[in-house]
């Protein structure tokens, strides 16, 4: 039985201390619930701005830049070299770019690419996924598709497909990936997915259609109060300001109305002003910022299915906050990831442990196999150019210092030799293992233990165009990692 308190256990008269915990305690929520409006508006201004560029270049920082409306596209595949962390993939080239979709749509036209594994992902400022082009999404052909922001509508040339669904939000980002089958023929393949990288293009609705008149409306990025997410009160600021130019719940997503209304209260959301609200309720919602990042942290560690200690994602991924889950979409889609692939498009498994559950560790020898007796090789689509990879990162994010032996592409040729029954051994060590290696035998160099900030480390097995064991049911089971020593 619940009883009340006591009159003397309530704070005095006219204090504030119950306002700031309020702001505290839901402040906690519309954090979570609005982290990436806030990040994503940030990466907008330091990626397509010129103060951005500036500002990356005095900070020595390596970032994707180009102006809104415009792709950047990487030219080479990522090596341990490269240090700007996220986890970087060695399998496909990267093409970037934000879109303005306030004043009129744009059309992203893509060349036919009938020989590797392609796709470009389009997310909305919230970071949920809203449509993607590609092989397994769209087909290999030669097209120009519409690109048009929340409730447009309007004519739309015959050599432009209207046939993706409208964004949510008028910015958008995209990340492009051009499959690379082979990084060691002399650089040729490479040479082959650069120049289907250049045929990207991007062009205002009005450009393409001829009008002599261009939209009043200019193209510009938001300036964010602050680039650091750990601004507590930058983040509100900057969080406020992108959902007043970019509102939640916009159709064709789900109707977010109520939870906007209720985070209104302590200020949070479109049209809100932090400078209107209380000292009480802006230091609890400062609390509140430093609490609830510190909670993603945590949780962008990662939850869902585990096999072998490997952990799939939550089967929401890419779309978290469409299925109402605020915290995925905050965790490990922005803040791990920036955004996040659809299940149906891409899935990345990974594991920090052994098959015991013990953390691995770069002093430890250990062996994975694909045997075909245990599930073999992950399933996917070859017919959309589907392929998988494991790769070795430390704990900074970033590829192995050094190593020339930090992944295993599936597709690429010097990887399909395989030993007795159609097996393959990857060994996973620090030093070489004694040569020469058995047929179907493949080495992974972990970091040096004796650096503390690479020491330990993890893997990411990647499977593109996957079959629904690794995209839906999430019943094939990674290889266990046995240590050895």
């Amino acid at each position: 039985m619940f009883s009340l308190p006591e009159l003397e256990d309530l704070p005095p008269p006219g204090t504030e201390e119950w306002e700031s915990h309020y702001a505290y305690t839901l402040g906690l929520q519309a954090y979570i619930y609005g982290f990436p409006w806030m990040y994503l508006a940030q990466l907008r201004w330091l990626w397509t701005s010129e103060g951005g560029k500036k500002l990356a270049e005095a900070q020595h920082r390596s970032m994707p830049w180009a102006p809104l409306n415009s792709f950047f596209n990487v030219d080479h595949l990522a090596t341990p070299e490269g240090r700007t962390g996220g986890s970087p993939n060695h399998d496909t080239l990267y093409s970037v770019a934000w879109l303005d979709l306030a004043a009129e749509p744009m059309v992203v036209s893509v060349p036919a690419i009938t020989d590797r594994f392609w796709c470009v992902q389009m997310c909305c400022i919230d970071s949920d996924n809203f449509t993607y082009i590609g092989s397994k999404a769209t087909g290999s052909a030669e097209a120009n598709y519409l690109v048009g922001g929340p409730g447009w509508h309007g004519t739309v040339p015959a050599d432009v497909l209207d046939v993706l669904p409208r964004a949510r939000t008028p910015a958008v980002l995209i990340f492009g990936r051009t499959g690379v089958n082979d990084d060691a023929d002399g650089g040729a393949d490479l040479q082959k997915a650069r120049a289907l990288q250049l045929q990207y293009r991007i062009t205002p609705l009005s450009v393409w259609a001829g009008q002599s008149q261009r939209p009043s409306h200019s193209p510009h990025a938001q300036v964010p109060a602050g680039i650091d997410y750990e601004n507590a009160l930058g983040s509100w600021i900057t969080m406020n300001r992108a959902m007043t130019e970019n509102p939640p719940g916009a159709a064709p997503g789900i109707d977010q109305a109520e939870l906007l209304r209720l985070f209104a209260t302590i200020g949070v959301g479109p049209g809100q002003m932090l400078e209107d609200r209380s000292p009480a309720t802006r230091a609890g919602l400062q609390r509140a910022a430093k609490h609830g990042l510190r909670l993603l942290r945590q949780m962008a560690k990662g939850r869902g299915k585990s096999i072998n200690s490997w952990h799939y994602p939550p089967p929401v991924i890419g779309r978290a906050g469409q299925a109402s889950d605020f915290i995925t979409r905050a965790a490990m889609q922005a803040l791990a990831g920036i955004s996040a692939h659809d299940p149906e498009q891409a899935v990345y498994v990974n594991t920090a442990k052994d098959t015991d559950g013990n953390t691995l560790t770069s002093d430890g020898v250990y062996v994975m196999t694909f045997d075909p007796a245990q599930g073999g090789f992950p399933p996917y689509h070859k017919e959309f150019h589907g392929f998988w990879s494991v790769t070795m990162y430390g704990a900074d994010y970033n590829l192995v210092k050094g190593s020339d032996n930090y992944f295993v592409n599936g597709y690429y040729p010097r990887f399909q030799a395989l030993g007795p029954g159609g097996t393959m051994t990857i060994m996973i060590q620090r030093t070489p293992p004694a040569s020469p290696l058995p047929t179907g035998t493949y080495w992974l160099q972990t970091p040096d233990p004796a650096d503390p900030t690479t020491a330990s480390w993890y893997l990411i097995l990647r499977v593109y165009a996957p079959g629904p064991e690794v995209s839906f049911i999430q019943s094939w089971a990674p290889p266990a990692i046995q240590r050895l020593n």
